[in-house]
């Protein structure tokens, strides 16, 4: 088996039960996902201590996002996601800002974790993901023999490690 490149899959250990059990809400709990990481791990994210401290629990980091992402609880698309993050680090007087791949994007995706920065990666059921529709983050990827690439992703419905083929992606939102 391929080696894997990217982050260490123990970093998603702690962000393992936010699941989304609200229906459509996976864009708002891949962005909490997101955040929390900068927040625990780079350093670059100092959000009030009312939504999220260092390494803390995700609800009310997840429930002020949908506020900037998902107002109504619908489903997303890759430039509601991006611009309803940059919305939110706005507000909140930070300077991170989130930017939009709207159609594939696993180059995006290795230069990112090639960085050890994680990807919210949208998927989608015509690309062949069992999942359907569903957004996602990516923290590691690898090349099997035959030159397929895969992901290893936060898929926000209790597995933090899952597998994935990375001919899923239909789009990504990440931090520069």
């Amino acid at each position: 088996m391929s080696t894997w490149h990217g982050i260490e899959e123990s970093r998603f250990y702690a962000y393992r039960n936010w699941t989304n059990t609200k229906g459509k809400l996976c864009g708002s709990y891949a962005a909490a996902v997101l955040i929390a990481y900068y927040q625990d791990y780079r350093q670059e994210l100092q959000l009030p201590a009312y939504i999220r401290q260092p390494f803390g629990e995700g609800e009310n980091l997840v429930a002020y996002l949908r506020l900037f992402i998902q107002p109504l609880g619908n489903s997303t698309v890759t430039y509601q996601v991006s611009s309803g993050i940059s919305l939110f680090c706005q507000y909140h007087h930070q300077k991170l800002w989130a930017r939009s791949t709207p159609i594939g994007g696993l180059t995006r995706v290795i230069k990112r974790l090639d960085q050890q920065k994680p990807v919210i990666v949208g998927i989608n059921r015509l690309l062949g993901s069992t999942y359907g529709n569903h957004w996602v983050v990516a923290y590691a990827y690898r090349v099997d023999d035959t030159g397929k690439y895969f992901l290893k992703v936060h898929d926000n419905w209790g597995n933090y490690r899952k597998e994935i083929p990375a001919k899923w992606i239909m789009g990504t939102v990440s931090f520069p």
